[in-house]
């Protein structure tokens, strides 16, 4: 791939000053006003910052809206047709600012780009501004913003701190690979976000794609029926979300989509043999041992391995999406149990259930949604209206029972020896791309190999 570095500079220092209010109050500056246009050989490539480079003499205090901050016009224009990248390489970030309410977004015109915070960024980040857009001979202007959010709480650990980067842009002639985890995540990034509450953690909800972030920072689709739909094994399966921090079983972690499929396989027994120890389970022998080797060699190709967790908990009342999360990753197990397994093919987890239910509206923990079936149970995606499902994850105080679905929507315990609905999980592998689709039922995300 002929890739080259066409501009690393563009250098922004803020300086933040106390006033003796309770807003924070910023000064930008910078030490040089290098050249505004660089041109390389790759497509003739030409980056136009307007009013030179540098941000200089400009006051940045919390505010209603992203055009009082920091705005910054950005035009690129090329003789050739390539592609590009603009990443914002943070070189200071003192720990103070590391709060929400301090945002970045990229717009092209009206439309946002992308956009987030720095509440988790660190020194040595490379964000992505822009990500393999193509550039060609008529102009494009992005405008960067960046400014703190009056709207939000603004505390004052946010005064007298220190933040530095640069813009730094890499061009290539030839089309970028994206992989399905950028695509689906771009989708939640660049819509309005909203603060949604459940059980004293808050969450970020963007409504109108019907996507949530949990409390690990995986990406989740949610309600009653997302554009999720995904076309896989020639049928239709739907995706759990993007989720951080994957091990494969080797020590290897990336990012990778979770996907389940639209119904369930048929009525199974967990495990034949009455114990709730996954890795041998007759359910994990079917999937793995029966079920695999009948999908596609397409689909085939695109699941990998995966380090799945098997914590569990001997309760089963009171507990909220974020419990479930949490326990589901420790090591509370019946005596003797395993708190992992590495394989392809599993189930949901209760978390799994709950996150994809719309916790915006229904406040009862897991085990009482059917208590308010049109605000909690109604809203999940992944409930079968007629039939029980079951989850991955064992009751640790028993050595026979799982942690299941009910097909009235509450989550609850249920022996493993009965026959239920079991509804394949997977994780795809990172190089899997989405080639087309909108995620509709209608017209499902398409999916391909690198």
């Amino acid at each position: 791939m002929k890739k080259k570095h066409i501009i690393v500079g563009v250098v922004l220092l803020i300086g933040a000053i106390a006033l003796g209010s309770s807003l924070a109050w910023w000064t930008w500056s910078t030490s040089s006003n290098e050249q505004t246009n660089v041109v390389v050989t790759v497509g003739g490539i030409t980056i136009d910052y307007e009013d030179g480079e540098n941000i200089t003499n400009n006051n940045l205090i919390p505010t209603s809206t992203k055009e009082k901050g920091i705005s910054k016009n950005i035009t690129i224009s090329s003789t050739g047709q390539v592609y590009l990248d603009l990443n914002m390489a943070v070189v200071t970030l003192d720990d103070g600012l590391k709060d929400a309410s301090f945002k970045y977004e990229i717009y092209n015109g009206s439309n946002l780009v992308t956009g987030g915070n720095f509440a988790n960024s660190n020194v040595g980040d490379n964000i992505a501004l822009l990500s393999g857009v193509e550039v060609t001979s008529s102009p494009t202007t992005y405008t960067l913003y960046i400014w703190i959010d009056g709207n939000m709480s603004n505390p004052n650990t946010m005064y007298n701190q220190n933040f530095e980067f640069r813009l730094n842009a890499e061009a290539t002639d030839e089309k970028p690979v994206i992989p399905a985890t950028d695509t689906i995540t771009n989708i939640y990034t660049t819509a309005d976000k909203t603060e949604v509450v459940n059980n004293d953690v808050t969450y970020n909800y963007a409504t109108k794609v019907g996507m949530m972030e949990d409390i690990g920072g995986n990406i989740r689709y949610y309600g009653a029926d997302p554009n999720n739909y995904v076309s896989f094994n020639d049928e239709l399966w739907r995706i759990i979300g993007v989720f951080k921090e994957i091990d494969d079983g080797t020590g290897t972690k990336e990012t990778r989509i979770k996907i389940a499929r639209s119904e369930s396989i048929g009525n199974y027994a967990w495990d034949s043999n009455n114990v709730n120890e996954w890795p041998t389970a007759t359910l994990n022998t079917y999937l793995n041992g029966t079920y695999l080797p009948t999908l596609t060699t397409d689909a085939q190709n695109m699941i990998g391995d995966v380090l799945w967790n098997l914590g569990g908990s001997s309760e089963y009342e009171g507990l909220y999406a974020n419990d479930y999360y949490t326990f589901e990753r420790g090591t509370t197990v019946y005596s003797g149990r395993s708190t992992t397994w590495t394989g392809k093919i599993a189930l949901m987890y209760p978390s799994d259930y709950m996150y994809a239910g719309d916790l915006s509206k229904c406040s009862l923990d897991g085990y009482n949604w059917n208590d308010d079936q049109i605000n909690c149970r109604d809203t999940s995606w992944l409930r079968n209206t007629s039939a029980m499902q079951w989850t991955i994850t064992p009751n640790a105080s028993n050595s026979d029972y799982v942690f299941i679905v009910y097909n009235a929507g509450y989550v609850d315990r249920n022996n493993v020896v009965n026959t239920r609905a079991s509804r394949p999980v997977l994780f795809l592998k990172s190089n899997v791309q989405i080639t087309g689709g909108d995620g509709s039922q209608n017209n499902p995300f398409t999916l391909s190999v690198e």
